[in-house]
């Protein structure tokens, strides 16, 4: 898969999601999932849209996600969250419509070879759980209320079908 990123992240100056981008959402489905493998306080409930769900902590005093360790990397690698499975991609409700965006400080860049992951993702990582959840996933107020100011790129609408899954 390293091939299909053509070097890009390796040319990045930013940071990981991990330690430098804005609070990933959580489903009430994956909070209990992760809540079976660490029995610590590891998000607060927030309401986005009327959409009840949580919010990673970060670790004290540092933008770091809680499971982010150094060596390890991230340390819920296998019951990450959707919100941490798309990274460097999101999906933003923009003009009425679910788009997808790439983070990122290469704004010229060619982003057609993407495409190929944008399927893949809307294939295999969309589930019923996010669609039920999309419009808190997709909230730009997140983005809004943050300190930092995240460049990002659009890429095209999301290609699901939302009524059969």
């Amino acid at each position: 898969m390293k091939d299909v990123w053509k070097g890009l992240c390796e040319k990045c100056d930013h940071k990981s999601c991990c330690n430098d981008y804005v609070t990933p959402f959580l489903t009430p489905s994956e909070f209990q999932n992760i809540k079976k493998i660490k029995d610590e306080h590891f998000a607060d409930d927030v309401l986005i849209k009327n959409i009840k769900g949580y919010a990673l902590k970060k670790k004290k005093d540092t933008n770091e996600c809680i499971f982010w360790n150094n060596v390890q990397g991230c340390t819920i690698y296998q019951t990450r969250p959707f919100d941490c499975k798309l990274f460097p991609f999101d999906i933003y409700k923009i003009n009425g419509k679910y788009t997808w965006v790439v983070y990122s400080c290469n704004e010229n860049a060619d982003w057609t070879w993407s495409e190929e992951i944008l399927k893949m993702l809307e294939k295999e990582v969309i589930t019923q759980d996010v669609i039920e959840h999309l419009d808190a996933f997709a909230d730009l107020g997140r983005l809004d209320t943050s300190d930092k100011s995240y460049k990002y790129i659009k890429l095209r609408k999301v290609k699901i079908n939302f009524n059969t899954r």
